[in-house]
């Protein structure tokens, strides 16, 4: 089983407990329409699955986990997001992969990514990834 992080889960952003037993990840991408969230001063990312002409290749990283507590995943996620299956890309294959996406209204805060990097959007404008639990 695989997951696909392209937020605050990547390698390198944080360290969260409840991925203990996660494989290493290799780059990947997915369709879709990315938006950073604010909460409080910091930001988390939501994916929206597109194919539309607004759809970019949103980057993030592949990850085998069949190891890993999905219920904790899913709790932290919170309702806000689903878990589901969707292609990712990677430059050896296409998998089928388990993402968190977004399926409540967009805050009205939200800001489009329109390169599809959470990662390099944080870096591009200074702004801190939420890092801890408490931070939603």
């Amino acid at each position: 089983m695989y997951l696909f992080f392209y937020g605050v889960l990547r390698e390198g952003v944080a360290s969260w407990p409840f991925l203990e037993g996660l494989g290493r990840g290799v780059s990947g991408t997915t369709k879709g329409i990315l938006y950073a969230i604010p909460s409080g001063s910091k930001w988390y990312p939501a994916l929206i699955p597109s194919q539309s002409r607004d759809a970019v290749a949103v980057r993030g990283s592949l990850h085998e986990a069949s190891a890993v507590d999905l219920l904790a995943v899913d709790e932290f996620e919170g309702p806000d997001y689903e878990r589901r299956d969707l292609a990712v890309e990677t430059a050896e294959a296409r998998r089928t992969a388990e993402v968190y996406v977004w399926i409540s209204e967009l805050p009205t805060q939200a800001v489009l990514i329109p390169h599809g990097d959470f990662v390099r959007w944080l870096a591009e404008t200074g702004n801190r990834p939420l890092s801890e639990i408490e931070d939603r």
